[in-house]
């Protein structure tokens, strides 16, 4: 599992590098948008238009529309702006999202996508709805061992790239700060669910954030980055039961290293549905469920900080 998290890592972009913050962040992004995960066809920027106008077409005419009246009969239209992960998409939306990605390249499941855009649904809705459904429903055919490494590896690369294709959308409402606050994003200590920090990062550098690191980093520390440059708050993601001491401890070396020493901890990720003190097990400052209230949370603590001044 640990070559999948890499192979995942690398067709992200993420930095090996976690210092990668503000400006360098940006122009790693900018240069992951034009890398390809292996074995598979770049994305749909180097489809021809005329192609992507038919793939689009023959998704609206052969299996959109009748699925858009089912939903409508059905009374499960939403509102096209909200930031809800249930907006005008279905289970069926989601598996057929996962088929996509299994079967056809990333191209197919972007066009996919647009097409659910035209049925209302807003980019942050398709990062907290199908787009998260569809990771987790992959994570679970490889835990359940109902698909080979080599599928989820590329399905997982292939998720990678429609979010990448999502992000200038879902970045043009972007926050520009003159002094940004910045957040140290990191699953927790050998944890191999990350996919969620992904999507986390594309909402806090929307909000005008410096993200620093990134899932999977492979340089340095949380300690050591923390040591050396400069971060508001540093949140980890966690999932299994197994890493919780070592969050911990983790979490303890954090704030103790930080050049910034009012560092500020919060916590995210699936064990906290079924651990409602983890905070306090862990020695954070905070929690969240979703990337929304995540930004919400970070921002919260940053301003009790500045109240305390």
């Amino acid at each position: 599992m640990t070559a999948f998290m890499e192979q995942a890592a690398d067709a992200a972009g993420w930095p090996g590098d976690p210092h990668c913050a503000g400006a360098q962040h940006e122009a790693v992004y900018d240069r992951r948008m034009e890398k390809p995960v292996p074995a598979d066809p770049p994305a749909l920027a180097s489809v021809p238009r005329h192609k992507r106008a038919a793939m689009v077409t023959r998704l609206v005419e052969a299996e959109i529309l009748p699925r858009l009246a089912g939903t409508k009969r059905a009374g499960k239209a939403a509102a096209g702006g909200s930031e809800t992960g249930s907006n005008l998409t279905t289970e069926a939306d989601t598996a057929e999202l996962v088929r996509r990605l299994m079967k056809q390249d990333a191209a197919d499941s972007i066009a996919f996508l647009e097409v659910l855009q035209l049925r209302g649904a807003s980019p942050a809705s398709l990062y907290l709805g199908i787009i998260t459904d569809a990771a987790r429903c992959l994570g679970a055919m490889w835990d359940e061992d109902r698909c080979d490494f080599a599928t989820v590896t590329i399905s997982m690369g292939r998720l990678q790239q429609v979010v990448r294709a999502l992000s200038p959308t879902f970045q043009t409402a972007a926050l520009s700060r003159a002094h940004a606050d910045s957040i140290l994003l990191l699953p927790a200590p050998g944890e191999q669910h990350f996919f969620g920090l992904v999507i986390l990062s594309e909402f806090f550098l929307r909000e005008g954030w410096h993200v620093v690191g990134g899932p999977a980093s492979r340089g340095n520390g949380p300690a050591d980055t923390v040591r050396t440059t400069w971060v508001d708050v540093a949140g980890f993601s966690i999932a299994s039961t197994v890493r919780i001491e070592a969050l911990a401890q983790c979490i303890r070396d954090v704030r103790k290293a930080s050049v910034n020493t009012d560092i500020k901890v919060m916590i995210g990720g699936p064990l906290l549905l079924t651990r409602p003190n983890l905070v306090m097990e862990l020695g954070a400052d905070a929690s969240a469920s979703d990337a929304p209230g995540a930004v919400r949370e970070a921002r919260g603590l940053l301003s009790m900080r500045t109240a305390a001044d």
